[in-house]
């Protein structure tokens, strides 16, 4: 088989999927926001300028949006972008008295590509042109270099997958399945590329692990599974088990050292998410056990440092103790929320220890959920990024907007190219050769690992299995081909092993 390589036709393909996977931009005129896109672009700018301070350079002027927000029309976005006069001092620059921060890599990107204006539209180009690059890539490892393997892959990909809705998201969801589809399938494939190529992907997958606070779990947990696996199968993959081994852990690894040192640069912390949002403890409150812990130990307000700020009335539900105009990150001093921050997996683990069977009964439900939950409803394109009074970037009526009669249509597109791509994998199961056993694996157990660590620690919703469930029949298209004798003469060496 020819190997893949970068080069004119290569990027030529690339660059007609990015284009492809923009639709949703020509559509709507805008991309999808959510609150933390406001505060992904609020968090870079804030970075980008400590920085120039420093080198004494001149201090970035702030983009002009057309609008000026009120507090009152700009939601609860504000509480979430957590805000910080632009006249700080020395301290809060620093980061010491950061309240919430989130990836600060997306956060540099999400202002460099910020524009035009605060639209935030050219990070929706950088989206689509980077995992444009990494999935042709991806693709024709498996299936060959052929125009038509190609025309099917950006037709399925673009009109009958989550992906251009994902990819015009300004969130780092569309990189999670760069992630996991490298993990995936170069322990398997990884002689079918040229050096430049390997890196460009490998590359891609270790950022892909760094952008989001969710994908290092993943990828961890994605790793471990797999190890016993390739051990398993160490006598028939077709590259050697610890090169295997080390090329499906080199992205988590490696993406989590990135993230680590990111934190110790930023907040003089090295962890994997320094000044986080206690999700998951807000969610384990919302479930209801760590509520009814709490609400039993903030009795000795000094218990926890959450007790200091609620003491037995802890708020019922996530809205109520993160998102709400008098949430937790407003209410807390940036001490106590270090302390909130440090003290929620001693919480977790002590509510377990005291509620074992209902927390988990939520385990057990959640995760399943999660695991068969995708779709495109949480879409909207009414929401509009500006600036508010203190000079902050928020995101103005945050939800806002119909939900698309499109993207309704391309659920069921999801729906049945997921069913029938699952289908198909099991059909083909006995005729498959090992390495497209071993990628069809490794691809359901970061299904499996995605739907854990999303419900647990953050709870059930069809976007985080969305960003990833289309690589089934993705992958069923590229091993069709294969057997379809789409790569030639070496269709019989992909037969039975």
């Amino acid at each position: 088989m020819q190997t893949v390589s970068i080069n004119r036709v290569y990027l030529i393909r690339s660059l007609l999927f990015a284009l492809l996977l923009l639709w949703p931009l020509l559509l709507f005129g805008r991309p999808a926001y959510m609150v933390d896109s406001a505060a992904y672009q609020n968090g870079g700018e804030r970075a980008v300028t400590f920085v120039l301070r420093k080198l004494h350079l001149a201090k970035p002027h702030p983009r002009k949006p057309a609008p000026v927000a009120t507090e009152a029309s700009a939601g609860n976005s504000a509480n979430a972008a957590s805000p910080a006069p632009s006249a700080a001092p020395k301290a809060k620059e620093e980061g010491k008295d950061t309240k919430v921060a989130r990836s600060i890599l997306y956060s540099v990107l999400g202002y460099i590509f910020g524009g035009p204006g605060m639209t935030m539209m050219y990070m929706a180009l950088f989206h689509a042109f980077t995992v444009a690059l990494v999935i042709v890539a991806l693709f024709e490892g498996i299936a060959g270099s052929g125009w038509k393997p190609f025309a099917a892959m950006a037709g399925f990909a673009t009109f009958a997958s989550p992906l251009a809705p994902t990819v015009t998201f300004i969130m780092p969801d569309c990189y999670a399945p760069v992630m996991l589809g490298a993990m995936a399938i170069m322990p398997f494939y990884w002689d079918r590329f040229s050096w430049p190529m390997r890196v460009l992907i490998m590359g891609f997958a270790i950022f892909g692990v760094a952008v989001h606070t969710s994908h290092p779990p993943i990828a961890l947990g994605t790793a471990l599974a797999v190890t016993p696996l390739l051990f398993l199968m160490r006598g028939k993959l077709p590259v050697k088990w610890p090169k295997a081994l080390g090329i499906a852990w080199a992205p988590p690894v490696l993406g989590l050292v990135f993230v680590l040192l990111t934190g110790l640069v930023g907040f003089g912390k090295a962890s994997v998410a320094p000044k986080h949002h206690p999700l998951a403890l807000a969610r384990a409150i919302d479930n209801g056990p760590a509520r009814w812990y709490l609400v039993e130990e903030c009795k000795n307000p000094k218990r926890y440092a959450i007790c200091e700020i609620y003491g037995t009335h802890i708020p019922e539900t996530v809205q109520e103790l993160l998102w709400s105009k008098t949430n937790l990150i407003v209410r807390a001093t940036p001490d106590q929320l270090d302390r909130i921050r440090a003290q929620e997996n001693q919480i977790l683990i002590e509510t377990t220890k005291r509620y074992p069977v209902q927390q988990l009964l939520l385990v057990v439900h959640d995760v399943p959920e999660q695991f068969v939950r995708f779709s495109l409803n949480y879409f909207r394109y009414g929401s509009e990024i500006v600036r508010n009074a203190k000079g902050d970037i928020i995101l103005r009526n945050p939800g806002s907007g119909e939900d698309p009669a499109i993207l309704a249509a391309l659920n069921w597109l999801t729906l049945t190219s997921v069913i029938a791509g699952s289908l198909a994998l099991v059909f083909w199961w006995c005729g498959m050769s090992i390495a497209q056993r071993g990628m069809v694996m490794i691809l359901v157990v970061g299904l499996l690992a995605n739907a854990a660590v999303c419900a647990i620690f953050s709870g059930v919703a069809p976007r985080y299995q969305a960003r990833l469930v289309w690589l089934v029949p993705w992958m069923a298209l590229a091993i069709g081909f294969v057997r379809g004798g789409a790569v030639g003469k070496n269709k019989n060496k992909e037969a039975v092993e």
